[in-house]
């Protein structure tokens, strides 16, 4: 092989599996202006059309015309495969020939094989030219092989971006390298954290999911992604797997966490911002969900505040209750940096939101959830269109509300159960139609239905139990026949809907009888029971285990069946009452509680016991404080590093009227802190009641 070639392997080598690209996705993208760019920073004499040209067979029948290229790749393999292939600047000539893909010079932009005889300066239909396209099984055999290396060595050298599809699958390979150059796998890297995506797509979600959500992402705005891809994004199908979403799954797999800043020493974790809805719509916050491996850090605005993150319960971050945010954050974004996380919330008009399943408030969600209660908080500029969307959908519980931010409106109650209004809502279309589209779904799911107990047995493979009648809604995943059909496996019985995938599937019009079932497709099913009600009594093999004794008890749990003494459980007596206990987060600074007589005690947190406290690290708390509540007491005041709250103790028919001593000062001082946390009229008497004890202490 000719020196010229050589040089060019070891350049692309360096440029695109070099050692700063171990364990991070690699794509092989080279177009007119990154070759040129090569060619000058390391004084390469010919370019890539010329020196693959050179090492062409041109003019021997029986050797195929990348013989000398592919005898060298043999050798390769032979010698261990140290470093990538041989054929680099062969792969590198067919991206660059994607890259020229466009309708252009009386070829249409899906004409391939028109640019790759043109870089080589051929006429169309010559000897020459039918030589290079049918030749070009022997590229798509070293594309393979690239593939197969990079994931042999494991990541050391990168990880393969490398895809095609089964229309295109010669010429899939450089297309696949030629959608996302260097520019575009940066800013995507801001994408997988803008839609939140999990370092390595731990939830698998789909690449037909994330495709949606990248049109979501770039809908109205632009993100700066190359004009091809974008062009993908417009093209691509929504049914079947493309091109486009293969290389988008297999980025979304790599993906580390990080964001991609070549300009910094270091990569930094990064992941969007959620907006949370508290108070019954009264308030919004933003809200962190915590990394992986970083209980603690810190991050701040661009040359103004800096807020300390911790780790609570909920799997979130404490810290930026303080950050109340604005309508200009809201319309143009907000960034929090540090120098190991970074925080971004993208610009919307319309946010869809859905209940937390462990803050029990109304938070931010990438995608809608039929049968499931929404909220949707909208700028003035798409109200008009919100609610025309949102009542096309029908349903009794639609109702809208002033948000907790000027030039806003929230509309609670959002949920589609009917699924012909549903269908249409989406296929109407608009700005805002992406609001409702359901995730694309590569496994079968269950959802809603009338639940009447969790499942708890680890490892049990049941997804719920259910009420006779109730049975839950089947989520299909989406359909790859061209039929549109989705084959459904119930109990053992296979039938194929017509189903659009967007619409749950009722199970409660199927007669089914009490007890197990199993409902799904081959690839992908749910168990779930169903029962015609709770059955009171103990659950069958109760008493069965227990610790046998004679004078002490043994340490060993065993079986019940012989005629020993054993202790079985323990028998509380019904005159033993429990205190009550009333949880906070255990990011409260003081809590007091208050009774109706100006009584106030305040509230401490509870010794960790001796037998926990020696298995655990000093000064460890949990993330709730508990607080005990004797008899007596109406209210509970709490206060965080931003507001004091107050919560009722009592249904508000059962709170006393408020009967303090003229004196109570501190009773009235810890009322009139949270004066303004509640509205109800048992509150509004103690804060009267407060203001009386301290306009008397003026005088």
């Amino acid at each position: 092989m000719r020196a010229v070639y050589k040089h060019w392997h070891e350049v692309l080598a360096a440029e695109f599996f070099g050692a700063d690209h171990a364990l991070h996705s690699t794509v092989l993208y080279v177009d007119t202006e990154i070759e040129r760019d090569l060619m000058v920073r390391h004084g390469i004499a010919a370019g890539l059309a010329e020196t693959v040209a050179d090492e062409l067979i041109w003019h021997d029948y029986e050797r195929p015309l990348f013989c000398r290229i592919q005898r060298a790749c043999v050798s390769w393999v032979r010698s261990g495969s140290a470093g990538p292939p041989p054929s680099l600047p062969v792969l590198a000539l067919s991206v660059l020939a994607a890259t020229r893909m466009a309708s252009t010079d009386g070829m249409l932009k899906t004409n391939f094989y028109g640019r790759w005889v043109q870089l080589f300066g051929e006429q169309p239909h010559s000897y020459r030219a039918n030589k290079l396209q049918s030749a070009f099984l022997d590229v798509a055999a070293m594309w393979e092989e690239l593939d197969t290396w990079l994931n042999d060595t494991g990541g050391l050298y990168g990880a393969s971006t490398v895809s095609t599809d089964e229309h295109y699958w010669k010429i899939g390979f450089p297309i696949s390298q030629a959608l996302v150059r260097g520019s575009d796998r940066q800013i995507l890297t801001r994408f997988f954290a803008a839609t939140r995506l999990r370092p390595h797509n731990p939830n698998e979600v789909s690449g037909r999911e994330l495709l949606r959500r990248l049109r979501v992402w770039t809908a109205g705005r632009d993100r700066h992604l190359s004009p091809l891809l974008m062009a993908e994004l417009a093209n691509t199908a929504d049914m079947g797997e493309t091109l486009i979403t293969k290389l988008l799954r297999r980025l979304a797999d790599d993906w580390d966490g990080t964001l991609h800043e070549p300009e910094r020493g270091h990569r930094r974790r990064a992941l969007g911002l959620r907006l949370m809805v508290t108070d019954r719509g009264r308030r919004l916050e933003w809200l962190a969900e915590a990394i992986c491996g970083l209980p603690e850090t810190e991050v701040g605005l661009l040359g103004g505040r800096t807020f300390t993150l911790r780790k609570e319960y909920g799997d979130v971050y404490d810290g930026l209750e303080s950050l109340h945010p604005s309508p200009q954050q809201l319309a143009h974004g907000l960034r929090l940096e540090g120098d190991a996380l970074v925080l971004e919330w993208a610009p919307e008009e319309v946010v869809l939101l859905r209940m937390h399943p462990h803050l029990g408030e109304w938070v931010s969600t990438e995608y809608f959830e039929p049968g499931e209660q929404h909220w949707i908080l909208a700028a003035e500029s798409a109200v008009g269109e919100v609610r025309s969307m949102v009542s096309a959908l029908g349903g009794r519980t639609l109702r809208e509300a002033a948000a907790p931010v000027p030039g806003w409106k929230l509309f609670k109650g959002v949920r589609a159960i009917n699924g012909r209004a549903f269908t249409r809502a989406l296929d109407r279309g608009g700005a805002h139609a992406h609001v409702l589209e359901p995730q694309v779904r590569q496994h079968a799911d269950l959802s809603g239905g009338l639940r009447i107990a969790s499942e708890y047995r680890a490892g049990s493979g049941v997804a719920g139990h259910y009420l006779r009648g109730g049975a839950p809604d089947l989520l299909l995943p989406a359909s790859e026949s061209p039929d549109g059909r989705v084959e459904i496996l119930l109990d053992g019985h296979t039938e194929k809907l017509r189903a659009d995938p967007r619409v749950p599937f009722p199970l409660c019009l199927i007669p089914l009888d009490e007890g197990e079932h199993q409902v799904g497709t081959a690839q992908s099913s749910q168990v779930f029971t169903l029962h015609d009600g709770l059955h009171e009594g103990l659950p069958p093999g109760t008493g069965m285990l227990g610790y046998q004794c004679e004078t002490t008890a043994q340490r060993e749990l065993t079986d019940t069946d012989a005629p020993r003494t054993t202790i079985r459980g323990a028998y509380a007596p019904e005159s033993i009452r429990l205190p009550r206990t009333e949880l906070v987060r255990g990011s409260v600074l003081e809590a007091l509680l208050i009774d109706p007589h100006g009584g106030v005690k305040r509230a401490k947190q509870p010794s960790v016991p001796i037998w926990m406290a020696s298995r655990l690290p000093k000064d460890t708390h949990g993330p709730c404080l508990e607080v005990e509540v004797p008899a007596g007491y109406a209210w509970l005041i709490y206060r965080t590093t931003a507001r004091w709250s107050v919560r009722p103790l009592a249904a508000a028919a059962d709170i006393p009227a408020p009967a303090p001593s003229y004196d109570d000062y501190a009773w009235a001082y810890a009322v009139l802190s949270a004066s303004d946390r509640s509205h109800t009229p048992p509150w509004l008497d103690y804060v009267a009641a407060a203001q009386v004890i301290t306009r008397k202490q003026g005088t």
